[in-house]
């Protein structure tokens, strides 16, 4: 590690008035600036030349980033587009900064053909030690699942009851066997429900 670095500064720019509303486009902008930021924070904290990740806003659901590094050394970030609309400021502050950590320790353990602990000490001593942030490891914003699987099939062990999704009911149509995970019988069909 180099020298101390002051805490984090997020540039008034980025950061959002709280009756102001912004168009996707320019939320994706605020977002990227804020992302090069932090790498650019991170750079000169380890001197390290970590790369500009490739940054995309297709990642849908609960997550709301993930950070990935290949072994070339290329990295990539995927956010949540939703999630950054809905919680742009915390967005900026915590998550940019916590998935920038995973790629700065991910980045440095490749070389050593290490494979760190998604939310280990390195990655904890990131969090504090660069960004001057308590290290949390979920976000709590509100979510709603990305989609509804509806489980239509009931079927029975000898100790419960059991509904299946139409996949795996597929599945056992055609000889595949499931057993029940308690009482390891066979699962059987009973009857097909209707919402």
């Amino acid at each position: 590690m180099s020298s101390r670095v002051a805490p984090a500064i997020i540039h008034a720019t980025l950061l959002t008035d709280m009756h102001t509303t912004y168009n996707p486009e320019k939320i994706m902008q605020i977002a990227e600036a804020a992302v090069r930021a932090a790498e650019h924070r991170a750079r000169l904290f380890y001197a390290i030349r970590l790369p500009e990740a490739v940054i995309d806003f297709s990642l849908r659901g609960r997550c709301a980033g993930q950070a990935r590094v290949e072994r070339s050394g290329k990295t990539f970030l995927r956010i949540n587009l939703k999630l950054l609309t809905e919680n742009l400021d915390d967005f900026l502050k915590q998550t940019i900064p916590h998935e920038v950590s995973h790629l700065v320790v991910n980045w440095q353990a490749r070389k050593k053909r290490q494979r760190p602990r998604p939310h280990g000490p390195e990655w904890q001593d990131v969090m504090l030690d660069c960004y001057v942030l308590q290290p949390a490891r979920c976000h709590a914003y509100q979510t709603t699942p990305a989609r509804f699987v509806p489980r239509n099939f009931l079927y029975r062990c000898d100790c419960r009851e059991h509904r299946l999704t139409s996949i795996m009911h597929n599945r056992m149509s055609r000889r595949y066997k499931a057993l029940c995970k308690s009482c390891k019988t066979p699962l059987k069909f009973v009857i097909q429900l209707t919402r």
